[in-house]
């Protein structure tokens, strides 16, 4: 399967150049069954360009979404990690520092990446994310109750991680809700472009398989339109 933008650019594109090489040939095409018609391939051209034209208008929201969460969550390792040493210095009882370090550690090691139709994302999966957020709550929770937390530094004090987490929890909400017409428009592209004997894909194969046959190899057009690529 072509799974980049570009494999389905090239795909659609190659359809449009085959239409008018196969309108070229004018009674010469008399194709044996109704999918391969000049009429049946022009809609099918328009059901990929509107297939695509609907995945490029819902995927810039999703990656701005994802954008937006990476500059949420990029600090976040820092801010745990300054504020546990703070703890550290703080505390009295050193036993009790071994939840806070667990869920410290746990933070912090959970980074993955993700794809987006081919191009790799500096993302976390979703599960991922709901994870951090989990063990975040709880690490503030911890320092809530500790009793000695309350540094003079603005950025690592309960308030703003409370703040932050409140702005974690809305963004992985905002990036759900975007990543699901993204899936439903990626979908319905790829039934139009490579679902098997319906989409375009095997349907410009049968249409050059018709070609082979009923062109000789000499006709201007046959080599043109043989040597046109849909990659699958």
């Amino acid at each position: 399967m072509s799974s980049s933008e570009s494999g389905y650019a090239k795909n659609a594109a190659n359809l449009k150049d085959l239409i008018l090489l196969l309108e070229t040939l004018g009674k010469d095409y008399q194709p044996p069954k109704p999918k391969f018609e000049l009429k049946e391939l022009k809609q099918l051209s328009k059901n990929a360009d509107e297939a695509t034209r609907v995945v490029a208008q819902v995927l810039p929201v999703y990656r701005k979404a994802v954008d937006e969460q990476e500059l949420i969550f990029k600090p976040l390792d820092n801010l745990v990690t300054r504020s546990f040493n703070y703890l550290k210095a703080a505390i009295n009882n050193p036993a009790e520092l071994q939840t806070a370090q667990t869920l410290a550690r746990q933070i912090r090691g959970m980074t993955k990446k993700t794809q987006i139709d081919g191009e790799t994302v500096s993302s976390h999966s979703r599960l991922s994310y709901d994870n951090k957020i989990e063990n975040f709550k709880q690490y503030i929770e911890v320092l809530t109750t500790s009793g000695v937390y309350s540094p003079k530094e603005t950025d690592i004090s309960i308030k703003t991680f409370q703040t932050l987490l409140a702005a974690m929890e809305s963004n992985i909400t905002a990036v759900a809700r975007t990543k699901a017409p993204l899936n439903d428009a990626q979908k319905k592209r790829f039934t139009v472009f490579y679902t098997e004997q319906i989409a375009l894909v095997d349907i410009v194969t049968g249409v050059k398989n018709y070609i082979k046959a009923s062109l000789k190899k000499d006709h201007p057009q046959y080599k043109y339109i043989l040597d046109l690529k849909f990659n699958k």
